[in-house]
């Protein structure tokens, strides 16, 4: 599938009803797999665009953003993830 298409679909999910509704999740992850999925984040959203990415527009990405951020702050992972960035 090529760019072109794969874009469109994504913007076809992304704008489906219920799509903007806000979600509570409740579950439990140990540190490792919290501070996996912010370094997931962080490396996703610093790549160049790709049909997702652009899908989800500018606010999307703050949204984001500031979940990578709530799950570190939550996991008291902040200083931690933190201080691997600088090692990068």
């Amino acid at each position: 599938m090529e760019v072109k298409e794969m874009k469109l679909l994504f913007d076809i999910i992304v704008s489906g009803p219920g799509m903007d509704e806000q979600v509570k999740l409740n579950f439990t992850a140990s540190r490792k797999t919290i501070l996996l999925l912010a370094d997931i984040l962080a490396n996703g959203l610093q790549s160049e665009g790709g049909p997702l990415k652009e899908s989800i527009g500018q606010a999307g990405i703050t949204e984001l953003q500031n979940l990578k951020e709530l799950l570190l702050e939550r996991s008291n992972l902040t200083a931690l993830a933190n201080q691997l960035v600088k090692i990068k």
